[in-house]
């Protein structure tokens, strides 16, 4: 998700064009990564409440996609496949039929669990109307992903704004109106079953061609480009300033975890203490995403940003070292 996001920004940058079919390969990792994303995130829900039956069927059912990714590109998780201009390789229609064949193991198998989860009694007893998001507290705390959409907000940067192949595929936007855990439970299934429906279409619809664009132009310096990609979370954005030699010069990107964990007061107020870890992982929370570094004097107050130039040095003194990293 973040490496189609900094392309797109680059590309758009550039003004460089990528043909068809590299857009189409794109959508296929980019749903296969949702699918695997939803379902790791469905096994790992279950075991925070004590329902290990869900751990181990949304595992079992999610190996076979990792399998698909390794088929595609060579890696089970960092595909490793965008390229400013396209993608690395190519999905030779040699192997559409074994594809085609995994995802409708994959499908079946998630349609048995998505019916098994919506009819437990006790699982949706322990969700529903627990860690309550309303519409309006998800508009004003500008919540993504299906977080918001299981409060009742259409927003999917793959409609709004739509990019790579999506245009010629069309998604259709998993809306909930419960605007609890049980509701992002269901957005993600649901939305897990379109995305092995996007994945057919992209195979079935691909064109042939290039996958790549002409590249043998440098990048002119100083193009700002701008793109955002629905990732499983949400919305990721990238934001890319162009430098000399073919470097960015100013680059910066926003995950979708640090807009949702806005809305964590607002939903685990009034709860009870043993309904919180479900409620922070409905979210689907990436903590790594929201890493920033600034320190406050205690006694003062003061706060403080570091640049890299004294991160550097502090290190330096640390390790003892005389020379610049």
């Amino acid at each position: 998700m973040h490496s189609t996001a900094y392309c797109q920004a680059v590309e758009k940058a550039a003004e460089i064009e990528v043909p068809a079919r590299g857009r189409f390969i794109r959508v296929i990792c980019l749903e296969l990564e949702r699918i695997q994303s939803h379902l790791l995130w469905l096994g790992i829900a279950g075991h925070i409440i004590g329902f290990d039956t869900v751990l181990m069927q949304a595992w079992r059912i999610r190996e076979p996609v990792m399998w698909l990714c390794e088929k595609i590109t060579g890696n089970r998780k960092l595909l490793g496949m965008n390229l400013v201009g396209g993608v690395r390789r190519d999905v030779p229609r040699g192997i559409h039929d074994e594809l085609l064949e995994v995802l409708a193991r994959v499908e079946k198998e998630s349609t048995a669990v998505l019916a098994a989860i919506a009819g437990d009694i006790t699982l949706k007893a322990r969700c529903e109307k627990v860690g309550v998001i309303s519409p309006e507290e998800s508009i004003a705390f500008a919540l993504l992903g299906p977080t918001a959409r299981a409060s009742g907000i259409s927003i999917d940067i793959r409609v709004d704004h739509p990019y790579a192949a999506y245009p010629e595929l069309g998604c259709e936007v998993m809306v909930e109106q419960g605007c609890d855990i049980w509701s992002r439970v269901l957005v993600r299934l649901r939305e897990t079953l379109e995305a092995i429906r996007l994945v057919r279409d992209a195979l079935r619809m691909m064109p042939d061609g290039p996958i790549m664009a002409d590249m043998r132009q440098p990048i002119p310096p100083g193009r700002i480009g701008l793109s955002s990609v629905e990732a499983p979370r949400g919305e990721t954005h990238h934001f890319v300033i162009t430098g000399e030699e073919q470097r960015p010069y100013r680059w910066k990107a926003r995950a979708p975890t640090f807009q949702n964990l806005q809305g964590i007061p607002v939903m685990v107020a009034g709860e009870y203490i043993a309904d919180v870890p479900i409620g922070l992982g409905s979210m689907d929370p990436c903590f790594s995403c929201t890493e920033r570094l600034e320190t406050i004097d205690v006694r003062s107050g003061e706060v403080r940003t570091w640049s890299r130039e004294e991160l550097q040095a502090l290190y330096r003194l640390r390790h003892g070292l005389k020379e610049p990293l």
